[in-house]
């Protein structure tokens, strides 16, 4: 087991069986639907129990020559099939009960999931793997409706059996009662012990299928690189660690779990030998009582023979639970506070005031950073890779949290403006365009609720997106998804579009154009150019000739501002921003 597995295992330990089954029961347990299949359970039960008399009984009017009570007989038979009649159809009802207890738990599992991970802050998603998160929300959803809900199910109806059973055999004969109890406690004790051993496999199991699901999903989503760096085999041998990590934890765990039938069954086997030693030679037991006696004992026994799969079930449930609770669990984003206001047409005044954050305390990224932005003004951001630059629209936007300082819009701290209403103000476009599963009109409409058909079709125009979106099968209802065969460039595009639809009062460009063509690239920039006017902008750019025109340029290193002023004024600094446009742009002379 690796050390990862481990450290994951304990981590998930802080959470009891008792205090995970608890914190289910709101999920699992509700009136509506457990009163009527405990109805079904107990009649169910009844009839498995009543059985066994009415056979035995049965049995002794037949026993002898000469003997048979061929009225009784009937009777009988017409008795008990009407009681499998009428157990066959509990069994339906209880059968549907349960897997509609276990639907339902699933989806309100998944509803209260899904609820936090949309509050959860950006630094979540940025330190977990992606395909482990999925993994918690649909796969462990399920374990859990199949494995508890169904698993307590059985074994509700296995308690039924064990106090019905053993009552009807107190009845028969102490004595004989007494011996079987004595078998099965044995037998208790044994599955006991070997489920204990078996579940510390079955959390294990689980946080290896979360791991290997993340590492698919980064196989797959990254499948071109994985081929362009001839990564192929490496990757496979990535995969296979963990999936024979996975696969010997499987074994030992099912290995462990199999142990308790051939065990149990083999005692229930001494069971039914003491029932009819002890009943016949000592309690002076019918035939008919003898043979009601070995089916109770049997069903005595059973829901101990079935404790393999029903802790199985349960065990799997709660590893999984444990899973998903660790994301319900995790700190979400901090509510607005009370007095928090609402930014109607903010103006775009932008102030950062000694700004001070980093990722992680002991390696500071922003320090004392401090910029006064006027309504309306172009700022770009340059600098080399880590120097902080996305770190500052990542803090405009509330998505990370300074650490100290103040960050004002409109000469209001953003930590006193609603979240939302914030995120309202501003407009990003991202160096990585994002599509989501809908028609292109919807991924333009996503951040404009009710957008009409003519500012849809004119933000495409805008950014020169209208004439491939008419061209593509359906339009713009083409439904894009998996399989998209849309270009990096035109998708950049659309999300672009969405970004002029939505109208913001402050525009944030991270490396927009770095997708698209020379001369697509100089049509947007015409684009942004009228997007941008009368609204403040934020513009981080790798290609320098896209912010030759801002009002400002901010030069970062180690995230701190290490030279700001207009285009020329940094040129004739001959400091870092100078060295930054000579090695894009020095001529074929000096580069030779």
């Amino acid at each position: 087991m690796s050390k990862q597995t481990v450290r994951k295992e304990k981590q998930q330990e802080r959470y009891s069986t008792f205090q995970v089954l608890s914190r289910l029961a709101k999920y699992t347990f509700r009136p509506a639907l457990f009163v009527p299949l405990i109805i079904a359970v107990v009649i169910s039960g009844a009839v498995d129990i009543t059985m066994p008399t009415v056979m035995g009984k049965a049995i002794d009017a037949i026993v002898g020559p000469g003997n048979v009570n061929f009225a009784y007989v009937l009777k009988a038979a017409v008795t008990m099939l009407i009681f499998y009649i009428v157990g066959a159809g509990m069994n339906y009802v209880f059968n549907m009960l349960s897997n509609k207890a276990a639907n339902r738990a699933v989806r309100d599992i998944r509803r209260d999931a899904y609820d936090k991970l949309s509050i959860l802050p950006l630094k979540y998603y940025d330190t977990k793997a992606h395909g482990d998160i999925q993994s918690r929300f649909i796969n462990d959803a399920d374990m859990v409706g199949d494995g508890l809900v169904q698993g307590v199910a059985q074994l509700l109806s296995g308690i039924i059996n064990i106090v019905g059973s053993l009552i009807f055999m107190l009845i028969l004969s102490p004595v004989v009662t007494l011996a079987v109890l004595v078998v099965t406690s044995i037998t208790f004790l044994t599955a006991s012990a070997i489920t204990k051993m078996s579940n510390k496999y079955f959390r294990a199991q689980q946080a290896l299928v979360g791991r290997l699901n993340g590492l698919s999903e980064e196989l797959i989503q990254g499948a071109k690189t994985v081929k362009l760096f001839n990564y192929e085999k490496r990757s496979q041998q990535r995969f296979d660690e963990i999936n024979s990590e996975l696969n010997i934890t499987g074994r030992r765990a099912q290995f462990a779990g199999a142990l308790t039938n051939p065990t149990t069954r083999f005692v229930n086997h001494l069971a039914y030998i003491s029932v009819g030693v002890v009943g016949g030679a000592i309690a002076g037991i019918s035939a008919g009582g003898i043979s009601s006696f070995i089916v109770y004992s049997n069903l005595f026994a059973k829901p101990f023979n079935d404790l393999t799969s029903i802790a199985t079930q349960i065990m799997t449930a709660i590893a999984s639970a444990r899973r998903i609770f660790e994301v319900m669990d995790e700190t979400g984003t901090e509510e607005d506070a009370q007095n928090s206001v609402e930014i109607e047409n903010s103006e775009g005044r932008v102030d950062f005031e000694a700004v001070n954050f980093s990722y992680e305390l002991s390696h500071p990224l922003i320090r004392d950073f401090s910029l006064s932005v006027a309504p309306g003004s172009t700022v770009a951001i340059v600098g080399p890779t880590g120097a902080g630059k996305t770190t500052i629209v990542n803090l405009l936007m509330r998505f990370y949290e300074i650490d100290s300082g103040a960050i004002k819009l409109d000469n209001i701290d953003i930590r006193n403006i609603k979240r939302e209403s914030l995120r309202r103000s501003f407009g990003m476009v991202l160096q990585d365009s994002w599509l989501f599963e809908g028609t292109v009109r919807e991924n333009i409409a996503y951040g404009k609720e009710n957008a009409s058909d003519e500012e849809i079709e004119a933000a495409s125009k805008f950014v020169h997106a209208h004439s491939f979106i008419s061209k593509l099968e359906n339009g713009y209802d083409t439904y894009i998804g998996e399989g998209t065969t849309l270009s990096h460039g035109q998708m950049q595009l659309i999300t672009i579009a969405r970004t002029v639809l939505a109208n913001p009062p402050v525009i944030i460009l991270d490396e927009a154009t770095s997708a698209i063509d020379t001369v697509t690239e100089r049509r947007i920039q015409r684009a942004f150019e009228k997007m941008m006017q009368n609204r403040t902008s934020f513009v981080i750019a790798h290609r320098l000739s896209t912010i030759q025109r801002a009002d400002i340029i901010l030069v970062m290193d180690a995230g701190r501002v290490v030279e700001q002023g207009k285009h020329e004024e940094l040129l004739e600094k001959k400091g870092l921003y100078y060295k930054l446009y000579n090695s894009q742009y020095a001529s074929e002379d000096e580069q030779e």
